[in-house]
């Protein structure tokens, strides 16, 4: 059967018949899915359950919906016009909005994927337990991912196994995530009372401690304040790194040539709206839901896997501990960053106990305390399990932010499908990743991925105003403007007003160079506007 009547047949028939044909011919949502499912996932679902337990686990699957209702509209323009989406924006909204929207794309892609390069090293080091060097590990990623890259270029067939095992990795990393929880429920370390409360939205959850953790606060006395501002800081940068790995600005410009390389067009509509479905938003509601499942059962408002019972840090465990300590004996003291050694360490000892327990509550965890969690459950070779997986995790998803990048700076030349242009591109970030351990010295290699997200989430609006504008241009869309254009619109104003709010948030807490951010964001959708009035009264 070809492709058309595989089409057509699928137009005709029942949900299921839909579901079944429609799911054989996926594919640029699996690749969509290979970006969000990565590293950043992983930190951002990780972090959301140390700090806000189940109380969140509503966030990410909202976001993932107002990205899909994006991520649709650009498939719809990307579908029904013969250009690419960048030349159209360019010609129809904005040159300023289009050129925004790559070099956003560009940083976007530089600062995930050095993330993911830190987040693949931390799984060699801190869970396979090989330690040849940082650079040596960041050059082998870098060989082997530029190798892969090339040999895509040259040979279809190689490019479409790649687009292959990305989906069987995507798959593999659900399945895992959620054995992980199933494993966790079958020894009653789930709360369900709490689980299903978390699925409500409760947006007032964001800007105050959770109740657990309001209760460990409550027993710090005099500095309850502080601890207060504290947590909801880091909630914050928390959650907004956890809604900018569900739909990152890359992942709008990626869709498009995804699309187009696969051939699809205006029969292929509906297809891409069932392909962002199966192949985007289930396997990340059940991968990041799982991930935040398991994140919160083990860590949230719990102190034994950092401290002993007397408040001494646990071997491995002093970075990410003492980073929160001598943050909260830094605002009381001035000179503590001047301090000897043992200096701080009388001060550090002399923190209430009842402290100590707050700050380990409050310590990021990375991929080997995830793993070490899980010992119970699957044995002594949990970390080493867990840190292919991870492993695996990374180098997928820095395999497709050098693919965006490529696409990026080839159409940035108005050079796509030039071979040379797309290598140099996709070479841009691993070259950031390359320098990731000069680039990150934390002590959680994973942790990375918290101002990666923050700067991908402060960019997003740049790409949803300009295909909100498309999706009500008749100058480039003629005859195939939707025809529910107000449901259509209220979803998108709904959607975008969402990525903005996040947007504004972020830069909100970030001073005068957030300042500057959101003027930065305001000029370019009075421009993007303009252009578009302009533009469609000529039409």
């Amino acid at each position: 059967m070809n492709n058309h009547s595989q089409l057509e047949k699928a137009r005709n028939g029942g949900l299921l018949t839909k579901l079944g044909i429609y799911g054989k011919m996926s594919g640029p949502g699996w690749v969509q899915a290979a970006v969000t499912l990565g590293g950043g996932s992983l930190v951002g679902a990780l972090y959301l359950g140390v700090i806000g337990g189940y109380e969140f686990l509503w966030l990410q699957p909202l976001a993932m919906l107002c990205g899909i209702i994006m991520l649709a509209a650009i498939s719809y323009v990307t579908l029904s016009c013969e250009e690419r989406p960048f030349r159209v924006m360019e010609k129809k909204v904005s040159p300023t909005l289009a050129w925004g929207w790559l070099i956003a794309t560009v940083i976007a892609d530089t600062v995930f994927c050095a993330a993911q390069f830190s987040l693949g090293r931390g799984a060699i080091e801190d869970n396979l337990g090989f330690t040849p060097g940082p650079y040596v590990i960041t050059g082998s990623l870098f060989i082997i991912a530029m190798a892969l890259i090339c040999i895509s270029q040259k040979n279809t067939r190689a490019a479409a196994l790649i687009d292959n095992i990305l989906k069987v990795l995507v798959g593999i990393i659900v399945i895992c995530f959620m054995a992980v929880v199933v494993i966790l429920i079958s020894k009653g370390a789930v709360q369900w009372s709490s689980l299903f409360s978390g699925l409500i939205p409760d947006f007032t959850a964001l800007f105050r401690p959770t109740d657990q953790i309001a209760a460990a606060i409550a027993t710090t006395g005099d500095n309850a304040s502080y601890w207060t501002e504290y947590v909801t800081g880091e909630q914050r940068g928390k959650i907004i790194a956890a809604f900018g790995t569900a739909v990152g600005i890359n992942m709008t410009f990626l869709l498009p040539y995804s699309l187009k390389k696969k051939g699809w067009g205006k029969p292929h509509r509906e297809l891409s709206r069932y392909d962002l479905l199966l192949g985007l938003f289930v396997p990340f509601i059940l991968g990041a839901s799982a991930l935040v499942i398991a994140s919160a059962a083990s860590f949230h408002a719990k102190h034994a896997d950092m401290i002993s019972a007397d408040g001494k840090p646990l071997p491995g465990m002093e970075n990410a501990y003492y980073k929160v300590v001598d943050t909260k004996l830094s605002s009381s003291n001035k000179d503590f960053a001047t301090l000897d050694g043992a200096a701080k360490g009388q001060l550090r000892e002399a923190l209430p106990l009842e402290e100590k327990q707050l700050a380990a509550m409050l310590s990021n965890r990375g991929a080997k305390n995830l793993a070490a969690s899980l010992e119970p459950f699957l044995g002594e070779n949990s970390q080493k399990i867990f840190g292919i997986g991870v492993l695996a995790m990374a180098i997928s998803t820095l395999l497709v932010h050098m693919m965006m990048n490529g696409y990026a700076i080839s159409e940035a030349f108005n050079k796509v499908g030039n071979a040379k242009y797309f290598i140099l591109g996709a070479m841009m970030p691993a070259v950031a990743g390359f320098f990731s351990p000069y680039l990150w010295s934390g002590d959680a290699k994973a942790a990375m991925q918290i101002p990666a997200s923050i700067i991908a989430t402060t960019l997003l609006p740049i790409a949803y105003l300009g295909f909100l504008l498309l999706m009500n241009s008749r100058s480039a869309l003629g005859d195939q403007l939707p025809k529910r254009r107000g449901l259509i619109n209220a979803l998108m104003f709904t959607s975008a007003g969402v990525a903005t709010f996040a947007s504004i948030w972020a830069l909100n807490s970030k001073g005068t160079p957030g300042i500057i951010g959101m003027i930065g964001l305001a000029a370019l959708a009075v421009i993007g506007i303009s252009g578009f009035m302009k533009r469609n009264k000529i039409a």
